[in-house]
């Protein structure tokens, strides 16, 4: 049996973000293996870590986002670790080309996410979570959803990644009609919501269907967000960034392609690998234009033409990273 022991470092350890969630998620599905890609047995032994990994660790799973690796601080890191590989987990880019051939490999969530790429990498897409499909009226009688009503839903963090939560919440509701509700599962980021939920909930007032809305902002376990989402006839979501820019690869709107629900997404970078997924819709730029897209959708769409998201769940895309992990380890 082959073993291994991998260091995933996280800047933002024990933090409310979207780096931290995904190396946990890694850290939990790396041990969860019995298996490779060959079917050989493994013994794998992932932790995670900030300053300094443990000793006889086989290799360093750098989680790279620039506001949380000043470039002395990841210098510092690659001088540390001369024997053990690191390959670098790209979240986003930022200064990372400069340290190209300092570092021994890459992972990348999509090949549009970067234009000059190093001489090794590795391209994994963002896993989603993956549950079974539950009943949708008795999810709904659990968490005190609406039965009567078609229901929107987005989640995330209410902050990040320019989402700019109340401009779209101000468009859906000046186009919902009265069977409609719009719910929100977006729980509070490290730095809380910047007055978000304020200007959520002002928009909300102002519109008059205070009955027809609802935002849940506490943080939840990885399969209550799955059947928060489950509850929703459709899932959208929508950010800033352009459909032009480099940017990283949402992992919300991946948990939300995973969910077995019909999933609207904007024109956007942040969202290009599952906006080119079958069955997946995708919206115009501006958020007017995306709030008319997405509730076209839910009236005049197909909501059961779903995908299977199998084959992107943790499970299997995790046999990619110990694949990769074993290829820079020499195997």
């Amino acid at each position: 049996m082959k073993k291994y022991r991998i260091g995933i470092q996280c800047g933002s350890l024990g933090e409310r973000c979207g780096i931290y969630t995904y190396s946990m998620r890694l850290e939990r599905y790396l041990n969860k293996m019995k298996e490779d890609k060959n079917g050989e047995k493994v013994d794998v032994e992932a932790y995670l870590f900030n300053e300094r990994a443990k000793k006889k660790t086989d290799l360093i799973n750098v989680q790279y986002e620039p506001g949380l690796m000043q470039p002395q601080k990841f210098q510092n890191l690659i001088n540390r670790y001369v024997v053990e590989p690191i390959v670098i987990t790209v979240h986003h880019i930022g200064y990372l080309p400069s340290f190209y051939n300092a570092v021994d490999g890459f992972i990348f969530h999509s090949e549009d996410q970067v234009q000059n790429k190093p001489m090794d990498y590795a391209t994994i897409q963002h896993p989603c979570l993956v549950y079974e499909d539950k009943d949708k009226t008795k999810l709904r009688k659990k968490y005190g959803l609406p039965l009567d009503k078609k229901i929107l839903g987005t989640a995330g963090f209410i902050v990040g990644t320019g989402k700019k939560l109340p401009y779209t919440v101000r468009e859906m509701l000046k186009r919902m009609n009265h069977d409609e509700f719009l719910y929100l599962t977006t729980s509070f980021w490290k730095a809380g919501d910047l007055g978000n939920k304020y200007d959520i909930m002002k928009a909300v007032e102002e519109s008059g269907k205070e009955k027809q809305f609802r935002i849940d902002t506490d943080f939840v376990s990885d399969e209550t967000l799955n059947e928060k989402l489950q509850c929703c006839d459709l899932l959208w979501t929508w950010c800033a960034v352009g459909p032009n820019e480099k940017g990283s690869q949402s992992g919300i709107a991946a948990d939300m392609y995973g969910t077995r629900r019909k999933l609207i997404v904007k024109d956007s970078a942040h969202y290009s690998y599952i906006g080119i997924q079958p069955k997946v819709e995708v919206g115009r730029v501006k958020p007017d234009d995306f709030a008319s897209d997405t509730l076209s959708l839910l009236r005049n769409g197909d909501l059961n033409d779903v995908q299977d998201p199998s084959w992107l769940s943790w499970e299997e895309k995790v046999k990619d990273y110990l694949d990769y992990f074993q290829l820079m380890l020499g195997e």
